[in-house]
């Protein structure tokens, strides 16, 4: 029989979190401390350190918290290949565009340079959504709309990482029209006329 977690130690976590990631969005990676959390949320710091004995752990937490998905967790893969993707990939902009995802992956980014944990939550991260676009490339494979030897990896990378590198590198908008345009790029190189 598994033991329960008491409701109250559920709720104290979920709102220190909630507020550790106000704190990191409205003032960056280092405003995130035991300290800050609990000033804003009234949870003693002895409360905060049995939960997240280290900073590091606090800030990991958060950032876990900011990667969970806004939208689907499985691809839809029922083709044709540029409507899946265009389906995934909006989720995509809308996390980068409308939530604290967009807002805070530069910190997450900058801080998995030097910190294993971070580094394992972006990692695990960016891997669920390569595993997404894979899966579509993979079924457009079998419907027989793109050939087998398309470079699916690369393809995949090239999805994720060009919104990325839009807006956080280039400092370019990321709309539905750009959108598209990238769908049919992604379409061309895998060898499919893109309807």
């Amino acid at each position: 029989m598994n033991k329960q977690e008491d409701p109250r130690l559920t709720a104290t976590r979920a709102y220190a979190l909630d507020s550790a990631l106000k704190v990191l969005m409205d003032e960056g990676l280092l405003a995130v401390t035991h300290g800050a959390v609990s000033k804003a949320t009234g949870i003693s710091r002895s409360t905060l350190y049995r939960h997240w004995p280290d900073v590091s752990d606090l800030r990991n937490a958060t950032f876990k918290k900011a990667t969970r998905p806004k939208g689907p967790t499985t691809a839809k893969s029922d083709g044709p290949l540029r409507a899946d993707l265009t389906w995934l990939l909006n989720f995509l902009l809308i996390a980068l565009n409308e939530t604290p995802w967009g807002q805070v992956a530069p910190q997450i980014i900058a801080s998995a340079a030097t910190d294993d944990e971070a580094n394992r939550v972006l990692t695990d991260f960016i891997g669920d959504r390569l595993t997404g676009v894979e899966e579509v490339f993979q079924a457009a494979v079998k419907r027989g709309e793109i050939p087998a030897s398309a470079p699916i990896a690369d393809l995949a990378i090239l999805a994720v990482s060009a919104p990325y590198f839009r807006k956080m590198i280039a400092g370019l908008e990321i709309d539905v029209t750009w959108l598209d345009t990238h769908v049919t790029h992604l379409c061309t190189l895998a060898g499919s006329d893109g309807r």
